[in-house]
């Protein structure tokens, strides 16, 4: 099963679409997030955002496909240099960030998005960082180093560019990460009994990674 990464074309985004949408199905927080699963308005804007971040100069949108299956998509990722953020900056991307789930239960949404937007915040500060803002792989390709090559590519990206690295990761990723030496750098954990049906403990960790030299030049 010979895999290759690409870049991510625009026709490409509608079956990346679903391969995110496969990949979390038995993700607890989704769950209780949307209990009635993605709507097509979701799946439109995901569609819509990944074509929109293809054009994005700053952004970097890729694929594995399987070659021995007609191309099939195994795993898409989006890298992302940020801009710098500003006080003001902060505040509007948590706004933003609350708007962008019209569906989602928002007493929950604002619970977890506050918080993650607090932590990146105090965290990354006001500088630019390189950060991995998705990274999704179809659950049959899951183990056979698909995430692996997605990530690489980003730290590679990484030290070329010579800016921290950043990572909001669930339990799914956590290993992958760490393999490619991001360090947990802060967590929190939620309770998901607090909404029925929902249960156990869902953590969001943070890491961050530098380049090689990046303290010693800064």
């Amino acid at each position: 099963m010979p895999l290759e990464l690409r870049p991510m074309a625009k026709e490409d985004a509608q079956e990346a679409a679903a391969l995110s949408t496969a990949s979390y199905e038995n993700n607890p927080f989704r769950a209780i997030l949307l209990p009635t699963g993605m709507s097509d308005g979701r799946i439109d804007r995901i569609v819509e955002k990944r074509q929109k971040a293809i054009d994005d100069p700053d952004k970097y949108v890729l694929k594995v496909v399987d070659t021995d299956n007609n191309d099939k998509m195994a795993g898409c990722a989006v890298w992302e240099y940020t801009e710098a953020m500003t006080n003001e900056d902060w505040e509007r991307a948590k706004e933003e960030a609350l708007s962008a789930y019209p569906e989602a239960r928002m007493d929950i949404l604002g619970d977890f998005l506050l918080k993650t937007q607090d932590s990146k915040s105090r965290i990354m500060g006001h500088s630019r960082w390189w950060e991995l803002i998705a990274l999704t792989t179809l659950p049959i390709y899951q183990r056979r180093g698909v995430g692996s090559m997605l990530m690489k590519w980003g730290t590679d990206k990484l030290e070329e560019m010579k800016v921290p690295g950043f990572i909001v990761s669930s339990d799914q990723g956590y290993g992958l990460y760490l393999k490619h030496c991001f360090k947990e750098i802060d967590r929190w954990e939620t309770d998901l009994s607090r909404w029925p049906p929902g249960q156990g403990m869902y953590k969001n960790v943070f890491l961050t990674r530098m380049p090689l030299g990046y303290a010693a030049s800064s």
